[in-house]
């Protein structure tokens, strides 16, 4: 948090610096123009000398302008990569808890019957589950036969392993869906970076 806003911070300062070097420039070609003009010229208040006077203190400000404005694109354009990376990284994470292992881990009989089933994806299954109660919980992720690692669309850990009756696998034929946001991690691991 400290450093989104320290960033902000220092966002604000270089748009800050950036207005003020276009003043200044301006100020800076004027004030090297005007002298010169009406030393070789005569008074920048007349007609032919006022136009010289608008060319040089224009295109000079214009020479100094475009690299502030290349440098300030540069800046603008790494803000917004920053953002829209900031936004990817933010959609791609999943909720996290922590909750202790032996809450986790499921009954014996259940890890030995994962134990002869084909793994989802490498080091673990996921299941539908049915809890002593016969209510059913779907999408439901068992890592290394032994423990719920992940609850798809849950908020929280509403059972604990004993309670889990049967295990029934998730019909991979046709995988279901995901949204990466909506799975909830049980043991407490954040989306690396």
């Amino acid at each position: 948090m400290a450093a989104t806003k320290s960033k902000g911070i220092q966002t604000i300062a270089w748009w800050i610096g950036w207005i003020t070097l276009t003043i200044v420039s301006f100020f800076a070609a004027a004030a090297f123009w005007t002298p010169l003009i009406a030393n070789h010229l005569g008074s920048v208040r007349e007609s032919r000398n006022a136009v010289i006077w608008v060319t040089a203190v224009f295109g000079t400000w214009m020479v100094f302008l475009v690299p502030l404005i290349v440098f300030m694109y540069q800046r603008v354009d790494k803000v917004y990569e920053d953002a829209r990376i900031q936004r990817e990284q933010n959609a791609n994470r999943f909720r996290s808890i922590l909750v202790p292992e032996e809450k986790r881990r499921i009954p014996e009989n259940l890890s030995q019957q994962l134990t002869h089933l084909p793994q989802t994806i490498d080091g673990g299954h996921l299941v539908n589950i049915t809890l002593q109660n016969g209510s059913k919980i779907p999408n439901v992720f068992i890592s290394d036969c032994r423990e719920v690692l992940g609850i798809y669309d849950a908020r929280e850990l509403t059972f604990e392993g004993r309670d889990i009756r049967e295990l029934e696998p998730v019909d991979m034929t046709v995988p279901p869906v995901f949204v990466t946001t909506s799975w909830l991690r049980l043991d407490g691991a954040q989306t690396p970076n």
